[in-house]
């Protein structure tokens, strides 16, 4: 079974010109950002089998997601925006993949509220999970990002099913390189030999500094292979970069 797998944090929050940003983003995912190739039949970047999206707002779904997606076939997971939020995560995926049910599990720590949703998808006959989550911002967040980062790999490692956890967590390379000794996952960018062209995902204003915010996460245990690992980088539409893999489960 192959999959191709985006994450993408849209930056909804950010209502500037939201409009235009989203139909940007939607071309780039859908057509492949060349929308004259696509009409003249010519090859485009490969439409991913399943998309999870961040900061997901009213405005960027109702008015672009929603239609564009649908239009393309994806069943989307909510399919209502859910109330009283100002921002949620989505999960997308298109046949021959089904999400056959979903649960929303808050981290047990989270100043900010945040939450992991999660997804049972199916393919013909074949089960796995896909996960994604926000989870805590800003630096001061660091004792809450690396508490989620234990809770998330609990929830891979106890799974009865393959996972693959797909979102942007914040994460600061020594967080990560602290516990990832203690964890039973594996991170697509390192299984990928670590493309340095790929790595950023998130730059300061000034562009001085980068960090790999976002990131793919599978368990050890059921034998993902990483085909591909790049990035789609699309500053008019939002200040983070996506993540897209390619993985196979023999």
């Amino acid at each position: 079974m192959q999959l191709r797998l985006l994450t993408w944090n849209i930056n909804g929050l950010d209502e500037k010109r939201i409009g235009p940003r989203m139909e940007k983003l939607c071309l780039n995912v859908l057509v492949g950002g060349d929308l004259r190739a696509a009409l003249e039949g010519r090859e485009t970047r490969p439409v991913p089998d399943i998309v999870v999206f961040q900061e997901m707002t009213r405005r960027a779904y109702t008015s672009q997601i929603r239609n564009h997606f649908r239009a393309a076939g994806f069943q989307l997971v909510p399919f209502e925006v859910p109330r009283d939020v100002e921002d949620y995560l989505l999960i997308g995926v298109r046949p021959p993949f089904e999400i056959d049910k979903t649960n929303l599990d808050p981290f047990l720590f989270s100043p900010l509220g945040r939450s992991c949703l999660k997804a049972d998808i199916t393919c013909e006959g074949r089960r796995f999970r896909v996960m994604t989550a926000h989870m805590e911002s800003l630096a001061s967040g660091s004792e809450a990002r690396v508490e989620q980062l234990d809770q998330l790999g609990g929830w891979i490692e106890r799974a009865t099913v393959p996972c693959v956890f797909a979102g942007d967590t914040n994460l600061r390379q020594r967080e990560w390189k602290a516990r990832d000794p203690d964890l039973e996952i594996i991170d697509a960018y390192d299984a990928a030999d670590r493309p340095r062209e790929y790595g950023p995902t998130w730059w300061t204003d000034d562009g001085s500094r980068a960090f790999r915010f976002d990131r793919v996460f599978f368990d050890a245990a059921s034998s993902w292979q990483v085909e591909s690992f790049t990035t789609r980088v699309l500053p008019v539409s939002s200040d983070h970069a996506g993540v897209e893999v390619v993985l196979r489960l023999p």
